[in-house]
């Protein structure tokens, strides 16, 4: 009967806590950890392999602008803090083995620290939340 009791205001408790806003969403597959956030058109994924289950650490950004998943061109990632990256996106893709390493390790801090980033393609600028800083498994 005393586990009984423990147990109903466990549950109590947890369910009365506020849930934690996470705009990212986050897929393990294939040994693989896949975050993703979406606003308005624009799609920002972080793939992380920290296993080296593909043979190496390589991280990657991906980018999908409206309905281009391939997309080939020059993006801007501005934080609140006032960072800002330009990422020359090839195929949708930024990986870290190509990046700057001060540019990727801003990046990554960026998208660690902050709830949003305003992603720029050409003309267009788009603020996407990222909810909660994520601990992400990118090395």
């Amino acid at each position: 009967m005393q586990f009984h009791k423990a147990l109903i205001c466990s549950v109590i408790i947890l369910t009365a806590s506020p849930a934690v806003a996470s705009a990212w969403e986050h897929e393990h597959e294939r040994g693989v950890d896949l975050y993703r956030t979406e606003n308005a058109g624009v799609v920002v994924s972080l793939v992380c392999d920290p296993n080296t289950v593909y043979g190496t650490t390589e991280s990657a950004v991906l980018i999908e602008a409206g309905d281009n998943p391939d997309l080939s061109a020059e993006v801007g990632f501005s934080f609140p803090d006032g960072n800002r990256i330009g990422a020359a996106m090839v195929h949708g893709r930024y990986g870290k083995a190509t990046a700057n390493p001060v540019e990727w390790e801003t990046m990554i801090a960026g998208f660690r620290a902050h709830q949003t980033v305003t992603v720029t393609v050409g003309d267009s600028s788009t603020e996407v939340e990222l909810g909660d800083p994520m601990p992400f498994t990118c090395l």
